[in-house]
């Protein structure tokens, strides 16, 4: 919140929109003043209300923002914000009197005058990626896994697994119908992937776990079909395995009516186009028996539920090694750094505020200064010289 209000009043207006901010948290105008630019990093780093700031104040604490790797949208509905809606990453003006000036310099304008509505916004906005992620890693995740099963075969055999015919009906059956039911559906709250950053890092880990699972789930079911049947019977069954790794995945993203009943009807299309005798025989098939049906849909099956688990596990292997990091680096140091802003104690000898730099305190430090051996941590802590007088003073006070 940046503002031109007294201290006192933003905060109480923040503590009614749900901050939880008090007094002595918020950051003024002449405080920003005279912090250095390391200081004014941390301030956009760890305070959220701004109060008594002017609007070039306004602009230079978003370009700190941005500058710290944020991407920054500024909200406005007067001529003091134009100059910082100007300026960040996505200006919204508030249409209400005398907001030409915001108006004018915002990328949108919220033309009903409610804030409000910028929630919705960000509900759609991430619903919208979550859509795009879901079927961006199904096709993508699929045809990749569709190589590598092709790759992997010809590479063992000397011939393709699949003929052209059967590639296509692949695609036909997982790229056409479902993934277009997926893009337009509300995705799965219990899907494999839950997070809502719109990071590229996230998008390829999809890509890579759904086209491993889908190249694992085929390949393991042609090498199954392969020792107990034909080569034209092996490479049925791969092409069932292989479209239902792809639906099932596109179930655990999705569990919308639309998006069922399109993978229930290519599931059934498949089955009857593999079941057909003279289809069959057109597409390089032949009709599967039981235990054909039980090696696809096994195999599809469990390359699903590695699907589902592999995001979950990776998540729990990065923690692991986040947490062991942290720990290894809280091992090798035993300094403490006091942060700035810490408490309201200032340094006025000559009538001004001036902003206190951090110090390093040793462990030994501290603990003296816990026991009142040392008082030193207290005059770090108190903002202010350690002379003699100043000392006495503190220990009145």
């Amino acid at each position: 919140m940046l503002t031109g209000d007294h201290p006192t009043t933003a905060a109480a207006v923040a503590t009614e929109l749900g901050m939880d901010v008090a007094r002595e948290d918020v950051v003024t105008g002449p405080d920003w003043e005279n912090f250095s630019r390391a200081e004014r990093r941390n301030a956009v780093r760890g305070s959220s209300v701004f109060a008594r700031v002017t609007p070039e104040q306004k602009v230079e604490i978003v370009q700190a923002l941005e500058t710290d790797g944020r991407v920054c949208a500024m909200v406005g509905d007067g001529a003091n914000d134009a100059a910082a809606i100007r300026v960040s990453s996505v200006g919204i003006g508030v249409a209400s009197t005398d907001s030409d000036p915001a108006r004018g310099a915002a990328d949108i304008v919220l033309l009903d005058g409610r804030v409000g509505g910028l929630t919705d916004a960000l509900d759609e906005g991430s619903q919208l990626w979550r859509r795009v992620r879901s079927a961006v890693g199904v096709l993508l995740g699929g045809n990749a896994g569709e190589v590598a099963f092709a790759l992997i075969g010809s590479a063992l055999s000397g011939e393709s697994p699949l003929n052209a015919r059967q590639l296509l009906l692949v695609n036909l059956m997982t790229d056409a119908l479902p993934a277009a039911a997926l893009a337009v559906s509300t995705p799965s709250e219990n899907g494999s992937e839950k997070s809502e950053q719109m990071d590229t890092h996230a998008l390829w880990q999809t890509i890579a776990v759904r086209g491993g699972a889908t190249a694992i789930g085929a390949l393991a079911a042609w090498l199954l079909a392969r020792t107990s049947g034909r080569r034209r019977r092996a490479s049925t069954v791969a092409l069932v395995a292989l479209v239902g790794t792809q639906l099932g995945q596109t179930l655990l993203e999705s569990r919308s009516p639309l998006v069922v009943a399109t993978v229930a009807g290519s599931a059934a299309a498949l089955a009857t186009l593999v079941s057909t005798p003279v289809v069959s025989q057109f597409l390089g098939c032949t009709p599967l028996g039981p235990i054909g049906w039980g090696q696809a849909v096994g195999c599809a099956s469990a390359a699903t539920l590695l699907a589902a688990l592999a995001p979950r596990v990776l998540e729990r292997i990065a923690a692991t090694e986040e947490t062991g990091t942290e720990e290894s680096a809280e091992g090798q140091s035993t300094i403490r750094k006091i942060p700035t802003r810490t408490s309201t104690a200032y340094t006025s000898r000559t009538g001004g505020v001036s902003a206190r730099d951090s110090v390093e305190i040793s462990e030994a430090e501290i603990k003296e200064a816990e026991t009142g051996e040392s008082d030193t941590l207290v005059s770090v802590a108190a903002g202010s010289d350690t002379s003699p007088n100043s000392r006495a003073t503190r220990d009145e006070s």
